[in-house]
């Protein structure tokens, strides 16, 4: 049979895990509501397999979840259901342990520009008290000239990403990662999980092709730099969630004057970060919204990012 993947959905009002089939696009066979206790089956020939992914699901959430009760699909409630033996369950790939998620640790409280900022602070803390207030004074920032640039491009790119909320997609900005570099932002939606790199480029002329990005004719390694953290991305995730994530390279530019392509198709896409709304939402959906849901989940730990690279992590 099938390996079963679970993932949570909330809504107001609604705190639900979904049972899924494999695959981008797999279809529920269960879903428990985590508030009365109830499992709904819409496929009795993963019945056994779905309640063993529930109560593995239950034992290890942190959480307090009522007895379960099992009923079919637009069906009568049946009697409690007793937890499967240990030796019942199917077997599952060992996924990692996921800490309870404190707000310390909760990347969806970080602004656009976050890592950014901490830097910024940590340059300002190296001068002394009197140059600092000296700066302040005068609107000065110790900061550096680029920093401060890459941090408005970072906060424009942040604020049009925002605007997806609304049409049921999250957005993450400032993902810290173990080396102290960051990821700009991190954006999911029906058609997976993006990288998105902010570049700022007041007036410039920007060409993409040749395996290069071309900023006023000097080369720089931005598609290499997206395609390595798409794919480590990928990974990582995907080791957390149980199932494979798609996730896309994209480099928003911010003030070019003019963006042109080669003919050459690039795995990155690189756009206006005016457009970066519209281009997002057009591309095909890929996930179901339990997987969307229980990516978000994971994305938003500040611990599952400090594992980046790590092998032998503690698992379920």
């Amino acid at each position: 049979m099938e390996e079963l993947t679970v993932g949570p959905w909330r809504k107001p009002g609604k705190d639900r895990l979904y049972v899924n089939r494999p695959g981008a696009k797999g279809e529920s066979v269960a879903w428990l509501d985590c508030r009365t206790g109830v499992v709904t089956i819409t496929d009795r020939e993963y019945e056994a397999a779905a309640l063993a992914k529930i109560e593995e699901w239950c034992r290890t959430c942190g959480r307090t979840i009522p007895p379960r009760t099992v009923k079919p699909h637009a069906g009568p409630t049946r009697e409690p259901v007793r937890p499967p033996q240990p030796s019942s369950p199917p077997h599952t790939p060992s996924l990692p342990v996921l800490p309870p998620l404190t707000a310390a640790d909760d990347l969806a409280r970080n602004r656009p520009g976050a890592g950014l900022q901490s830097m910024i602070r940590a340059d300002e803390q190296r001068h002394k008290w009197l140059v600092r207030v000296a700066a302040k004074l005068v609107g000065d920032s110790l900061g550096g000239e680029q920093r401060l640039k890459g941090l408005a491009g970072e906060e424009i790119v942040g604020g049009l990403l925002e605007s997806l909320k609304p049409a049921g997609w999250e957005v993450l900005h400032g993902i810290p990662l173990p080396t102290g570099a960051d990821i700009d932002h991190v954006v999911i939606g029906p058609p997976g999980v993006f990288t998105v790199n902010a570049k700022h480029h007041p007036d410039a002329s920007v060409f993409v092709g040749d395996g290069a990005v071309k900023i006023n004719r000097s080369s720089h390694p931005y598609l290499q730099n997206s395609e390595f953290e798409a794919d480590r991305t990928a990974r990582l995730l995907s080791r957390w969630c149980g199932f494979d994530v798609p996730v896309h390279p994209v480099i928003a530019v911010v003030g070019a004057r003019k963006i042109s392509h080669s003919a050459d198709a690039q795995r990155v896409e690189v756009l206006d970060a005016a457009l970066i709304g519209s281009a997002l939402s057009a591309r095909p959906a890929l996930l179901s919204p339990a997987r969307q849901e229980q990516i978000y989940w994971i994305a938003r730990h500040r611990y599952v990012w400090s594992q980046l690279g790590k092998r032998g992590s503690r698992s379920r």
